[in-house]
């Protein structure tokens, strides 16, 4: 596998940034009416755009090894501030705002540990075998299909971990369901930028990935694959 990329770093830095904002910004609720959503939300549809994109260019084992970094990247931050939270809280009254807002933020880090693999390895793995059945067309379907699913799998296994203290089971409800239902919209909004973002760095790249006869297995993303396989197919449409 080539790992000679140009844009792959900038890649993995903004996934990263991305989710840090999406876990300070994690308790911080909008009222629409009767609707509520977070601010996390809001930003982590860019998250979900940029592992797609990664993963239609440069496969799912690079896809994968961005999110392992990504995981190893929150739990250190989340555990700072949690650290830094529950230190010396009766020094100040901004102390004592952290304390209340941080101090059992350890929760955001349990919910990384869950719902970042399985919700991002959903939606790479859905790329990765739909890109193959389809032979590369349809990324409108494709693209689509994984961020409804993998939202889902984000939203259900993340929020009842990191929330629960601090909302009611009903609101809980409420916050996930509408959380949801503007990912999946905003998902929509984003797919023109997605597709022009993705024929742009293929071209940069000179890349076209295609995972045939690769291993699945999250745990398995940082091992070579058989190079005997031609898995790159830009020059084929050269």
């Amino acid at each position: 596998m080539n790992t000679d990329y140009k844009l792959y770093g900038l890649f993995v830095g903004l996934t990263v940034t991305i989710m840090v904002m999406c876990d300070t910004l994690m308790f911080k609720v909008f009222n629409l009416g009767d609707f509520r959503i977070t601010a996390s939300g809001i930003v982590f549809s860019l998250f979900y755009l940029l592992s797609t994109i990664s993963t239609e260019v440069y496969g799912y084992k690079l896809g994968g090894r961005t999110v392992w970094i990504v995981v190893l990247c929150q739990t250190i931050y989340v555990f700072l501030i949690n650290i830094c939270a529950v230190i010396q809280v009766d020094s100040n009254a901004y102390s004592q705002h952290y304390y209340g807002l941080y101090n059992d933020f350890w929760r955001v880090t349990v919910a990384t540990w869950v719902s970042m693999p399985a919700s991002y390895f959903c939606n790479s793995f859905l790329i990765s075998k739909l890109k193959i059945y389809f032979n590369g067309r349809f990324f409108i379907v494709r693209y689509t299909l994984s961020a409804m699913m993998a939202q889902a799998v984000l939203l259900i296994t993340d929020y009842p971990i990191s929330l629960s203290s601090k909302y009611s089971f009903y609101e809980l409800v409420n916050i996930i369901s509408t959380t949801w239902c503007y990912k999946v919209v905003m998902s929509i909004i984003l797919l023109p930028v997605g597709i022009y973002i993705v024929h742009k760095i293929k071209k940069i790249e000179k890349t076209d990935y295609y995972d045939w006869g690769i291993s699945y297995n999250p745990l398995t993303v940082f091992k070579g694959t058989n190079d005997d396989v031609k898995r790159n197919k830009f020059d084929d449409k050269g």
